[in-house]
């Protein structure tokens, strides 16, 4: 299993079998480390900030936030240490995710079939293709999945995965579990994803009214708003309808 401190593995690509010639793999693309794109200021404040850490203090925690988007509604980005890693929503029915794919190191032609996307029914696995499938992201997924209705594709440069939730209503507070492991051994320590109260409220609301306007289709549930705290739209009321 990868860790979430392990982002830079995103950056490896195969563009051949493992049995291929080297000429072959001569002529495939050459992988860029996305830790190389840092310009020269960020890579000396890193390099200074480094080395006035003692030897013997621990490793600072890397931090996991998941923030609203500036301008799209009801979408929420997750960022690693300051770098966003993907976008996404849900709805009563799905969760949809948004990861940029580095297309600077992909080929031009057939790019979606070097990167691998393994949709389980509780657990995502995103990489490039590369000797021992090591991957970008792999890590448990908030909820239970539904395998054969999810898909992903690529599209202008955007990794789009569509997961279908097991319980229809279910209110996703992240998209992975993994991101909340702790382990005081670990450099991975203090990351996060799950959000905080008041926008899991915000969440509940979104897919509560989006459940009322299906049940009730001849009316406008767009202003409409709740006395104290939000209910369950997975359970409110005997439950969400399967039937749509």
């Amino acid at each position: 299993m990868s860790r979430l401190c392990d982002y830079s593995k995103f950056d490896h690509i195969d563009s051949g079998d493992s049995d291929s010639s080297s000429d072959e793999n001569d002529n495939t693309t050459k992988t860029v480390p996305i830790n190389s794109r840092l310009s020269q200021s960020e890579s000396a404040t890193a390099a200074s900030t480094t080395s006035t850490i003692p030897s013997t203090a621990p490793p600072p925690p890397i931090r996991g936030i998941t923030k609203t988007h500036a301008t799209i509604e009801n979408r929420y980005i997750f960022t690693y240490n300051n770098q966003k890693i993907y976008e996404w929503e849900q709805s009563l029915d799905e969760v949809t995710i948004y990861i940029d794919a580095p297309m600077a190191q992909l080929p031009k032609q057939n790019t979606a079939s070097y990167i691998t996307v393994n949709i389980l029914s509780d657990r995502l696995q995103v990489g490039l293709k590369s000797p021992g499938n090591q991957y970008f992201i792999d890590e448990r997924t908030f909820g239970k999945v539904k395998v054969k209705e999810s898909s992903w594709y690529l599209d202008e440069g955007v990794i789009t995965i569509v997961l279908t939730k097991c319980f229809r209503g279910e209110t996703w507070e992240g998209v992975l579990r993994g991101h909340n492991n702790q382990d005081n051994n670990s450099q991975c320590r203090g990351i996060g994803e799950s959000v905080d109260p008041l926008t899991k409220q915000s969440m509940q609301r979104t897919l509560m009214l989006e459940r009322f306007q299906e049940e009730n289709p001849g009316f406008d549930f767009r202003d409409a708003s709740f006395n104290g705290e939000v209910p369950n739209p997975r359970t409110f009321m005997g439950g969400v309808s399967y039937n749509h």
